[in-house]
Formats: C-alpha cells, structure tokens, sequence
C-alpha cells in the first residue's frame, strides 16, 4: 500500500493581518468534482432474482386457486376457538424468544443507520489547552506561555467506487432479513401454541375415558366377585375381570405424567410460570369442524414464493452476498478521502471566539494497493462462493418449502379419511359393547366376550381421539406451511418504532 496527500506544501502569507496556511483552492475543487462524478458508479454486480421453475400446482387433493388462498388469512380468521385466540395473543405479548427476536430486528436497523453513515461526511470539534515555560538552562528569563485552540473538522471518504452503497445494501438487506426471522419466529410461535393446546386437550381426553374405562371395569369386578360368591361363575373369570381393571388403570399414570408435561410446555410458550388453562368439555372437544375455516383453498406454488418469510429471508440473504462481492471488487481500487479544519488559535481562553488568529487546512488523500500477498484477490474469491452458497441455499429453501406443502396437503387429506373410518369403528365398537353386555346379563355368552368387546371400543375411542388430534394437527401445519400467520406492515413498522417510543 502506498498513501501520499495531495496538500503540497502550504502557502503562508498574511491576508487582513491573519496568518493563514493553504493551498490552491481550484485543484482541490476539481479534484473534488471529478471524485463525485466517478462516485455515480458502484462496483459489482446488480442483483437479479434467480430463475427456478417451480411447478404450476401441488398435487389435485385440496382446492388451488392464484388468487386468495389459506397463507393470506389473518390468523385470527384462521384459529376460530376464541380460548386459543386469547392464548395466542398472551404469548405474542409475553413469548420470550419472540421478544429475543424483536430485538434482534432493532437491532439490525440501527445498523442499517451504522452502515448509512460512511455514504456522508463526518463533522467533529477539537479543542486542545496548552501551557509551558521554557527551560531555566538555556533562558535567564523563562516564561509561562499558553496556547488554546477550537477548530471543528471535517472528513469524508468518497465513495467512487460504491463500496459505502453497496454495504448499506447489504446492510438493508440484512435488515429485512431480520424482519422475515421475526416473521418465521412469529408463524412458529402461533403454530407451537395451537399445536401443544391441541395435543394437551387431546391427552386430557384420552386421560378421562381412561378414568371412565377404570371405573367401568372396577364395577365388573366387583360384580364379577358377587356372582362367584353366588357361585355363578368360576374364579378364572374373576381373574379375568381383575386383568382387565388393572390393564385400564396402568394407562393413568402415564397419561397423567402426559397431560401435565404438556401443560408445562404450553406455559413456556405463553411465558408464564402459571397461566390457568381452561379444559374443555368432551362436546366442546367433539366439535372439532367449529374449531377452523370450513372451505379454504391452498393457491399455487409460485405464490409461496412471496409469502413464506423463510423463502423471503433466504432471497434477502442472498440480496447480501451479490452486494458483498461489490464491496471486495472495490478493494482492488484506490481510496479516495479529504478532511479538513477550520478554527481559531489564542493565548487568552477568554477570547477564543474572538481570536483573529484563524486557522484552516484542508487535505486530500489517496490509498491505493501495490501488494498484500494475494489478500485481497482470496477476499474476493470468499466473497464470491458465499454468493454461490447463499443461492444454492434460496433454491434449497424453496425446494423444502414446496414439499413441506406437499406433505402438509397429504398428512391433510390423510387425517381426513381416517376419522371418517375411526369415527365408524367407534359407533360399531359401541355396539358390539352393548350386545355384548345384554348377552352376558343374559348367561348368553361369557365374560371373555363382554371383555373383548370392552377392549375394543376402549381401543378405539383413544384411537379417535388421536385422530382428531392429528387432524387438527394437519390443519395447522398446513396453514404454517404457507406462510400464514406473518406480522403486517403497521405491526413491523410499531416494533421497529419501539426504541424511538421508549
């Protein structure tokens, strides 16, 4: 590197009887005038969003229009059971992480004024005090001399080959990644929270037909210990119907260990060490079509592209690595800056600003690389394979992301079919149940019958209930899965504004 100033050496003179220092002010001017004529141009190249051909529709199950479609819907137009609404709207006040990510984002737009502040000039003051005496050796009559000095200065470097511009686009583009982080933190977070009120509802269901079931066959024991007494039956069905009391009542423990984990985790999410959670009745639980949107359409995958804040962010990420590579081209070029001062200089601090001894300097520069052992060159080179890796990784986000729909579409239409057929199991388990029960009242058929039937209806109303759950699972995945969810404008903009507030 070399560096020399294009200050030659300074003019002294006396102008109105202030001695000045200076230079030619007509180079200094052109040489100004042509630096901000170069700074038009910024180096590298301009981003272009890659071409990737995603295909027209996902698959035929679910309803696909390129107009309105499910990601698009508020989430409170989306989540219909006003009890997750309350939730939800607790855990986006109090989420903890949500609140890491929030500042993450104010974060990042302090920067983007950080980065800003390179593209202008820098205005400073300086004010120095100095007092000394002479030394007795060499002066019989030493003497107290005091020197003060304001000057405010200036300095600017040039932005001729758009380095500065191309950092603040990069920096910008950081900035709005960091809002489609807040985005994806704000979707999960409302997805999380529906997912573990649904799965907690779900095990505190299972959890009472379990109680239910214990209770039932508690009450076949005791009448299957009466009729032995009575000698109508034998001690084997006695044995029978204590195998299957305790097979139901084994199933409590875990289910309760379940329930309250689950509640455990829900009350993280909400931020609270103890937030009262509302159970709902089994016909509330039932009722599981009132819970969401009866019709909905999925729309097209091109529109993901602009609606999933994960795809979103990826493409800002990538926005930052082109203008990156600008800024290491830059470094193969000269450095352009000029800085100066203007001020007063006195031996009275009382009269500082009436001083008639002005002071002034005004000094270009110029750094420009001769050799750095191929520094720059593999600086260059870095920047250029962290493009490629950021493209690669926006083609592999949208990638996931058109089959995260896909299987979200599937795992949909899946549940859909199977609690059809569950919800049949469970009537004709019932059924079996009842006829079962008459015929062994009857001295019909044997305990072993009215036991089997028991077993299989306590198995499939778990099993419905499972499937209900996974229902409701799907359907939240689904809507996660587009995009659904996202903060608005005015919402962004309020958080960004929250510093100023505060």
């Amino acid at each position: 590197m070399f560096k020399f100033s294009s200050l030659s050496a300074p003019t002294q003179g006396y102008v109105d009887g202030i001695r000045v220092k200076g230079k030619s002010y007509l180079s200094i001017l052109f040489g100004a005038s042509v630096m901000l004529l170069l700074s038009s141009c910024a180096m590298g190249p301009d981003y272009q969003r890659p071409e990737i051909e995603v295909p027209a529709q996902y698959h035929d199950d679910l309803a696909q229009e390129s107009q309105e479609n499910l990601g698009l819907a508020n989430w409170k137009a989306f989540y219909l059971d006003e009890d997750l609404q309350v939730l939800i709207s607790h855990a986006l006040a109090q989420n903890l992480d949500l609140e890491t990510v929030r500042s993450r984002l104010i974060a990042a737009r302090r920067e983007v004024t950080v980065t800003d502040s390179a593209l202008y000039p820098a205005f400073g003051i300086n004010a120095d005090a100095e007092r000394s005496i002479d030394s007795a050796i060499t002066n019989t009559d030493p003497e107290h001399g005091n020197e003060f000095t304001l000057d405010g200065t200036v300095s600017w470097e040039l932005d001729v080959w758009g380095a500065n511009r191309r950092r603040s686009e990069a920096e910008y583009a950081n900035f709005l990644s960091a809002q489609e982080a807040l985005n994806l933190a704000v979707i999960s977070l409302i997805s999380d929270v529906a997912s573990r009120y649904y799965e907690w509802l779900d095990i505190e269901q299972r959890y009472l037909i379990s109680l239910n079931t214990v209770e039932i066959r508690l009450k076949e024991r005791d009448l299957a210990r009466l009729r032995k007494q009575n000698g109508v039956i034998s001690g084997l069905q006695v044995r029978q119907a204590e195998v299957e009391y305790q097979s139901a009542k084994v199933t409590l423990p875990d289910l309760d260990f379940e329930r309250k984990a689950k509640a455990n985790q829900l009350k993280i999410l909400l931020g609270e060490f103890d937030y009262p959670l509302v159970l709902k009745t089994q016909q509330e639980i039932t009722a599981y079509r009132q819970l969401f949107p009866t019709s909905f359409t999925v729309g097209v995958p091109s529109q993901m592209l602009s609606q999933r804040p994960d795809v979103k962010a990826a493409e800002q990420e990538l926005i930052a690595a082109n203008a990156n590579v600008g800024v290491a081209k830059t470094a193969f070029f000269p450095q352009f800056t000029i800085t100066g001062s203007y001020g007063t200089e006195t031996d009275d601090l009382s009269s500082i600003f009436d001083s008639q001894g002005v002071t002034w300097s005004l000094l270009g520069g110029i750094t420009a690389p001769i050799f750095n052992a191929g520094r720059i060159a593999a600086q260059y080179d870095i920047s250029q394979e962290a493009f490629n890796q950021a493209h690669l990784n926006y083609r592999s986000t949208v990638l996931k992301a058109y089959f995260e729909v896909n299987d979200a579409m599937n795992s949909f239409r899946r549940s859909e079919l199977a609690i059809e057929a569950q919800q049949e199991l469970v009537e004709a388990s019932k059924e079996y149940t009842r006829l079962a029960t008459l015929r062994y009242r009857n001295g019909v058929s044997s305990s072993l019958d009215l036991m089997d039937a028991q077993r299989s209806l306590f198995s499939a109303e778990l099993t419905l209930s499972q499937v209900k759950r996974d229902r409701l699972l799907s359907l939240i995945t689904l809507y996660r899965s587009l995009g659904g969810g996202v903060l608005t404008q005015e919402e962004l903009a309020q958080i960004t504004d929250q510093e100023n507030a505060d």
